[in-house]
């Protein structure tokens, strides 16, 4: 979420949002702000989602908790236009046409502009059968027909239950890029929506529901610092690492390692603790005359060569049983609250590894740190799409075309690895 909370009254406050049925908890307590002009999205299953936006609409009530809009109540009639909705099972005029359609809504509220209408029918790709009527097009659509109804009377407030509902890639396109004109405008936007991986090409603003609640997203891309990254590469690749080194960096690589903070200067003390990179160096050659040596040498002292033995294999946990899973076997990691989520064609299954283990262990089978949140096998990726300049998304070719998110930041090394001009 925002790391400056808004002042009470500024934009949608969602207080504590909670609702219980007898012994049963439906919904754990919910708090969200936004500023005007921002776009947050709550990752959840179906049922819930459509829950919160019942009680948005005060369809369903709240055990606890309220919902206000620059501090008047959501349910309050005064702010009936000031709202747009748009639900999965949101009813059309099918005989109308999309153009009679939103002529007519934007009426309705005392607010045709034949600009705006213009505008609307570029911004949702309605031109092409802008004298079709909507009973005859596609369920995709339809559903953009609803993104230009929404917005069709300049609310300042937009409440949208899954967005990507019956959209073609096509739509999902034309999807993002309304949401940015919608920001640009003012307008606030709150939406439910099933899958993580869509709500981060979406919006900078995520709130996740876990089993301990709901939680935000942390989604800072990883920018090591300059010549930091590339000299522990180098003593790792000796094995000289030392656990003060090796906990510095991992805390870097987890914190984002931005410019400027506290971990720059730690690692710094750290490395100027230690031997002066001469005697590293004289410390390392040495180690590799020793392991030149002929084996007979070794031998005659009576000694045995024992190979360094490496485990390739990935712990995931089933109940109280380990299962050890091949690495080609994985399309992509998930990480979120600490805990990583190996995902095959056979399901999906929790790890004992942190993303940055996971990360090490597997760069020497394909795989590539794409996001913060996620670690993916180069081998698997069908399709690069580019939402905007700052917005990508790789589609796997598992069974169901699953959708990972790429940081901007990792853009272009990704096309570098992958060989893409």
């Amino acid at each position: 979420m925002n790391t400056q909370e808004p002042p009470y009254g500024e934009g949608l406050i969602i207080d504590k949002l909670y609702v219980t049925k007898g012994n049963s908890t439906l919904l754990d307590a919910l708090s969200v702000q936004i500023h005007p002009g921002q776009c947050i999205a709550v990752q959840s299953n179906h049922i819930t989602g459509q829950l919160i936006i019942d009680l948005l609409m005060n369809r369903a009530k709240p055990s606890a908790g309220s919902v206000t809009w620059r501090g008047v109540p959501l349910s309050s009639a005064s702010l009936a236009t000031k709202i747009g909705w748009i639900r999965q099972g949101d009813p059309l005029y099918e005989r109308l046409t999309p153009k009679d359609a939103l002529i007519f809504y934007m009426k309705m509220y005392g607010a045709y502009h034949k600009d705006r209408l213009e505008q609307l029918l570029k911004l949702t790709g309605l031109h092409e059968c802008v004298n079709t009527p909507l009973g005859k097009c596609t369920l995709s659509e339809q559903r953009r027909f609803h993104l230009a109804r929404a917005a069709a009377h300049r609310p300042e407030l937009i409440v949208i239950e899954d967005p990507e509902f019956h959209m073609d890639l096509e739509s999902s396109y034309l999807l993002r890029q309304w949401i940015n004109t919608m920001c640009e405008e003012g307008a606030s936007i709150f939406m439910t929506v099933p899958s993580l991986e869509s709500a981060l090409t979406m919006t900078n603003h995520v709130v996740r529901l876990t089993p301990s609640g709901f939680k935000s997203v942390v989604i800072e891309d990883e920018v090591p610092v300059a010549g930091t990254l590339q000299e522990v590469e180098i003593l790792e690749a000796h094995g000289h690492t030392s656990d003060a080194e090796e906990q510095v960096f991992v805390a870097e690589a987890e914190d984002g390692g931005q410019e400027g903070t506290g971990t720059t200067e730690s690692l710094n003390e750290v490395v100027s603790s230690q031997p002066s990179t001469k005697d590293k160096k004289s410390t390392i050659q040495a180690a590799e005359n020793e392991e030149d040596e002929p084996e007979s040498a070794s031998a005659g002292a009576g000694q045995r060569f024992v190979p360094q033995i490496s485990f390739d294999k990935i712990p995931a946990r089933i109940e109280d049983k380990i299962v050890l899973i091949d690495p080609l076997e994985l399309n992509y990691i998930e990480s979120q609250d600490g805990a990583s989520q190996l995902h095959m064609h056979s399901g999906s299954l929790p790890c004992t590894m942190t993303l940055t283990e996971l990360e090490r262990k597997l760069k020497a089978f394909g795989f590539f740190r794409c996001h913060r949140s996620y670690l993916f096998n180069l081998q698997r990726v069908r399709e690069v799409i580019i939402w905007s300049r700052n917005s990508y998304s790789l589609v796997l070719d598992d069974e169901n075309k699953s959708k990972v998110p790429l940081s901007k930041n990792k853009y272009e090394e990704m096309k570098a690895i992958m060989g893409i001009g």
